[in-house]
């Protein structure tokens, strides 16, 4: 597959810069070390990718504290949720195995909290510019002229028609 430049409208704001290191909670408002390592941990095993840095988990993350810093709602729902995925097993959320975390999301996907988490997880990976990139998303193209001089029609992923069709 070859190399495919992503862009998001450039009158949004670029992603956030965290360090790679664990000062990356520093730049949190309201979620301490173990909240924010937790959640990291739930966003990464919702949504498994292999490819995608632990960067772009932090940063969805970083959205979810500032959500929470907005809404004490928020707050409290994503407070819920680390106490219950860090009270289901005798061992922390973050310290277990993928398939012990996938056992825990399951026992409480009914919860209000569950869905917070999940539902804003999805809306903030999946808007990340370093996640289009990724997978091979263009991402907007209006400001650049749009789709139909930019390659709508390369799918050199698929195979080639036969031919008369």
């Amino acid at each position: 597959m070859s190399a495919v430049t992503a862009h998001k409208d450039p009158k949004l704001p670029p992603p956030v810069a965290l360090p790679e290191d664990a000062s990356w909670v520093g730049a949190l408002k309201l979620f301490d070390a173990h909240a924010a390592e937790t959640l990291v941990a739930a966003a990464r095993t919702l949504y498994p990718h292999d490819g995608l840095p632990e960067r772009i988990y932090r940063r969805t993350v970083f959205h979810f504290d500032a959500m929470a810093a907005k809404a004490p709602v928020a707050a409290q729902s994503f407070a819920e949720f680390v106490d219950l995925v860090d009270g289901a097993l005798p061992l922390k959320f973050a310290e277990l195995s993928e398939g012990y975390r996938v056992q825990v999301l399951k026992g409480i996907e009914q919860s209000a909290a569950f869905r917070l988490v999940q539902r804003s997880t999805v809306r903030f990976l999946y808007d990340d510019v370093e996640v289009w990139q990724a997978f091979g998303y263009e991402g907007a193209s209006v400001h650049l002229g749009g789709y139909v001089n930019r390659g709508f029609n390369d799918l050199d992923w698929l195979p080639d028609p036969p031919p008369g069709v």
